[in-house]
Parts: C-alpha cells; structure tokens; sequence
C-alpha cells in the first residue's frame, strides 16, 4: 500500500510561507509608492519656487514643465486620497499662475462676454420681435458698440485728458499757498507746544503728499494712453474686440450653455446657476443704465454752475456710482475737496448739493424703478463683502463685490437645500 505524502514536503506553500514570500514585495511596492510620492511633493515645492520666482532669460525649467514631471511622476498612484489632494493642488495653483500669466490676453475675451451678457436680451428681443437670424441683430449692436467707442476716444477722451492735466498742474500750483496757510494755523502750533507733534515736520509731510498724489495724475493718464497705443492694444481694440464681440452675442447660448456645464450640480441640476446669473444680469444692467444716468446729470448740472473740472467729477460720479453705498461717499468727498481746493466754498456746496440731489433721485425714483428686483443681499452684507473685496482686490474687488457675493450666496443656498433634501431621507421612519 502506498504511502500518503508528506504535507511538509509537497510542493504547495504554507500560510507562513506565503507571509514571508509577500512580505518582501510588500515592502519594495510600499518603498517604491514613498519613493514617488516623495518626488511628487518635491516637485510640487519646486513649482511653487518657479512661481515666486521671477521671470529669467534663458531658463528651462518653468512651473508647466515642474507640473508636468510631478503629474507624470506621481500618477500610478492616483488613486490614493493624499495624492490626489496634491494633484487638485497643484492644479489649482498652475491654473491660477497661468490665468495670471495671460491675464493680458484673457481681459478683451472676458470684457467682450460681460458685454455680450449684458446685450443678449437685447439681441433676443430683436431677433424674436422682427423675425430676423440672431447674426443680424448681433452685426447691428455690435457696429452700434464699436461706434459709442470711437465717439468717446474722439470727444471725451481728449477733454478727459486736458482736464486731468489741468488739475494737476492747479493742485501743484496750491501747494504753495497750503503750505502758508498751515504755518499761519493756530491749530498747529497748538499742538506743538503741547509736545504732539513737529510743525515743520508736518508741513513737509503734508506738501510732499500733495505733490506726490498731484504728479501721478498726468502720469496714470499717460500710461493708460501708451498701453491703449501699442501694437497689441490697438490691434485688439479696432480688430480682434469687435470680432469676437460679433461671434458672442451670434453664439452667445450655445457658450453660456458651454460655462454652465462647468459648474457643479445641486441634486444633478444647475437651477442655482440661472437664478444667480439672472439676479447679477439685472443687477449689472441696472446698475450701468442708472450710473450713465448719474454721469449726465451730475456732468450737466455742474457745467451749468461753472463748477472746475465738471467732466471728471461726473465721469466719477457715475463710475463709483457702481460700487454700492460706498461710491457715493467717496465722489461727494473728492467732489466737494476739488471745488473747495481750486475754486471756494460756495462751489463746494453747489457739489454737494448736485450730488446730494443726484443721491436722492436714485433712492427716490431711479433704483426702486430700474432695480425693481433686488440682489437679495442684506446691506451688512454688502458692506462686509465690499471691505473684503477691496482689501483682496483693490479697485477692482469694489466693482465685481456685489455680483460675486450674490452668486456665493446663491451657490450656497441651493447647496444647503440640497443638503436638506438628502438628511430628510434618512429621517424617514
């Protein structure tokens, strides 16, 4: 009878035997995936060096090229939660870095859709009213766009111009006659007996300030005109900005249709999306057609009053008129400061009178019948998002604080029902 054989010398591994045949792979893949990871956060730190760095002659390496290698280095383990974190990061960070490389590039295309966001309804009502193709309708306002532009270059800019040069050279002109009326103030020498302060000190401070802030006016001005009169700008203005203004308001539903699927849906749907993009197109056309009108009037009624510099206290008017609350305060303070300073004070009071009256209107008639549908916003809010803006942004997170609050807002509403939504599922009995 044969024998049975001896597990122990067959052929089959044991579990001990497994572990210790695995144990070796496990570790050299483990190694392995650290190895990568590791080179991956090295090159995600050297990209941040590249961005921070900047721009030489001559240099190989750039942050697409170090994205690029960390991408190819750490992608067979894409699967892994920390090194996707590290991919959407660093993502994330070359797609601003880019955005900010070609922002020169980028602003005639994102003037262009806010425009053609602000004349689409037009363009539709034209197109449904008359029975007509959309590029009709499109070729029409677009000739009437670039026609409005070329009327304000060939007669409001260059009185714009004269009259900025000119309130330079008077503000320089005073600096004299303020720096006599502080060293007759009794106020000042006051204070400087008391120990508070330097009087002379203060004087030169303050003259040197004034001609500071005097001499950048002409120099703002100039620099706008020479990026205007480039080659690339006067390229991109009288051909390419026409041009596609032409294409987006043609084609402007199948692009906006385009965005739109970018955006992240709430319960498999983007209702958020129209309801913000509705609110801030009525806000924004709202708001343009009421700081034109404010522009006019302000304009008009100060050339009547021969009031110094009408032109550009009402081109400031209406332009801070777009920043809520805030614009206002600060066109009546510069206003009311240009008039006190070049010319007396029964001319400071006519200014703030206009503007006063140019408030009240606005208040009174202007919004409640242009801005029939509010942003929703509450006024604490829009002052907190104003200050936040124009703390990260400058200028021009005043301008875009409103609009951009309202979508936030909108997003995280339609995101908080959505959440709402589910949690009532699972509280079913």
């Amino acid at each position: 009878m044969p024998s049975l054989p001896d597990p122990s010398s067959s052929g089959s591994p044991t579990p001990a035997n497994d572990e210790s045949a695995s144990s070796p792979r496990w570790v050299q893949s483990t190694a392995y995936e650290m190895v990568l990871i590791a080179g991956g956060i090295v090159l995600f730190l050297g990209m941040l060096y590249e961005m921070n760095t900047p721009p030489r002659e001559e240099v190989f390496l750039t942050p697409p090229l170090v994205g690029l290698a960390g991408l190819v280095l750490v992608w067979p383990l894409r699967r892994h939660n920390a090194v996707r974190a590290l991919l959407l990061a660093g993502g994330l960070l070359l797609l601003l870095w880019t955005v900010d490389k070609v922002s020169r590039v980028l602003v005639p295309f994102g003037t262009v859709y806010l425009l053609g966001y602000l004349l689409n309804p037009l363009v539709k009502r034209l197109q449904q009213r008359y029975h007509v193709p959309r590029w009709l309708p499109s070729l029409l306002i677009t000739g009437l766009v670039v026609g409005l532009f070329i009327l304000f270059v060939l007669i409001l800019a260059p009185s714009v111009a004269n009259q900025a040069q000119a309130l330079s050279e008077r503000v320089l002109g005073t600096v004299q006659h303020l720096r006599g009326w502080l060293e007759a103030s009794a106020t000042l020498d006051t204070l400087e007996s008391a120990g508070l302060l330097n009087k002379q000190q203060v004087i030169e401070q303050m003259q040197a300030l004034v001609k500071n802030q005097a001499s950048r006016i002409p120099g703002a001005l100039e620099n706008v005109v020479a990026s205007l009169g480039s080659f690339l700008g006067v390229v991109t203005l009288l051909a390419l900005v026409p041009v596609i203004l032409f294409y987006t308001l043609k084609d402007y539903p199948t692009i906006q249709a385009a965005l739109v699927d970018l955006f992240p849906t709430a319960g498999g749907r983007r209702d958020y999306l129209v309801e913000a993009g509705s609110i801030v197109g009525r806000y924004f056309r709202g708001q343009l057609l009421i700081s034109t009108i404010a522009a006019v009037n302000v304009s008009v009624l100060l050339f009547v009053f021969d009031i110094p510099f009408w032109l550009l206290i009402g081109l400031l008017a209406g332009l801070l008129n777009l920043i809520p609350q805030i614009g206002a305060l600060i066109t009546m303070a510069v206003g009311a400061l240009v008039a006190l300073i070049l010319g007396s004070w029964v001319k400071a009071g006519i200014v703030i009178a206009v503007l006063l009256g140019e408030s009240l209107l606005e208040q009174s008639v202007l919004t409640p019948n242009i801005l029939s549908h509010q942003v929703g916003l509450h006024p604490l809010l829009v002052l907190f998002s104003l200050l936040v803006f124009g703390t990260l942004l400058g200028i021009f997170g005043l301008f875009i604080a409103v609009p951009v609050t309202t979508l936030l807002v909108t997003g995280y509403r339609a995101y908080r029902e959505e959440l709402t939504l589910d949690l009532s599922e699972y509280a079913r009995p």
